[in-house]
């Protein structure tokens, strides 16, 4: 605890802010251009996603358009994390060898990379959202709540994948395959709600990545699938996914300097 709390100092802070900003640039999405490019893609997977699931999985949704967007939006964040947090380390080599500072500012930086463009694609869509008329409710006092916990939770498995990325490749294949089947373990383009297998619906119920993307509709008003957990309960899991997360990282610090 006292080396996550020496983060937060003045210069370290800005050495944050500087790895953030050269992350940005390297990104696709880190350019007006790239992100513009990279939205299309979400809005033509949106355009095929009404046009297969909306009839036969999404009857009852308010307004389905903001309903699948929110779903594409999210799961390409954490298939954009996944990928960030694998290569964090391996990318960086350099900086990780040649210099002395806390990694893990790396591993924030990253995340913050990722998470930028997130956010600005979930105001286009709350935008939209509002351009339908759906509601502004008290809920909305907790999308600030939603979006620090979501970041943690970001933060915890990018230093989990961090340190897979350095010293289990092996993993990686594998971990591939099963982030395609957890895919279809999440409601992106379907209501949990509608199947019939009580047993399936604790599986959605308690996939994280379930939690994060009822929440959002949730909040935006266009959920038809109730949250099984409380926000806070979800907040205060996110913190301990980012402890956890953040102190294998510290534990096998030694190993990945000494393994790129």
């Amino acid at each position: 605890m006292k080396r996550l709390g020496s983060l937060v100092n003045r210069q370290r802070l800005e050495l944050c802010r500087s790895l953030l900003f050269a992350e940005l640039q390297l990104m696709e999405q880190g350019t007006i251009l790239g992100f513009l490019l990279a939205f299309a893609n979400n809005v033509l997977m949106l355009l095929l996603f009404h046009a297969l699931f909306v009839t036969r999985f999404l009857q009852g949704v308010s307004n389905t358009w903001v309903y699948l967007l929110l779903g594409i939006v999210q799961w390409n964040l954490y298939v954009n994390m996944s990928l960030a947090g694998f290569s964090c380390m391996v990318y960086r080599q350099k900086i990780v060898m040649g210099y002395t500072f806390p990694r893990e500012l790396l591993i924030l930086a990253r995340t913050g990379a990722v998470f930028i463009p997130y956010l600005v694609e979930l105001f286009f869509i709350l935008c939209v959202a509002w351009y339908f008329h759906l509601p502004v409710t008290a809920k909305y006092l907790l999308l600030p709540v939603m979006i620090m916990a979501q970041f943690l939770f970001c933060a915890g498995l990018c230093s989990l994948f961090a340190v897979i990325g350095v010293l289990h490749k092996n993993v990686i294949p594998f971990w591939n395959v099963m982030f395609r089947l957890i895919s279809f373990a999440t409601p992106i383009f379907y209501l949990p709600g509608k199947l019939t297998s009580p047993a399936a619906n604790l599986i959605y119920a308690w996939n994280p990545f379930t939690m994060f993307m009822v929440w959002i509709r949730d909040i935006v008003g266009t959920n038809g699938f109730a949250l099984q957990l409380s926000p806070w309960e979800i907040a205060f899991g996110s913190i301990g996914v980012f402890l956890f997360g953040y102190g294998v990282f510290c534990a096998a610090e030694g190993k990945i300097g000494d393994s790129l």
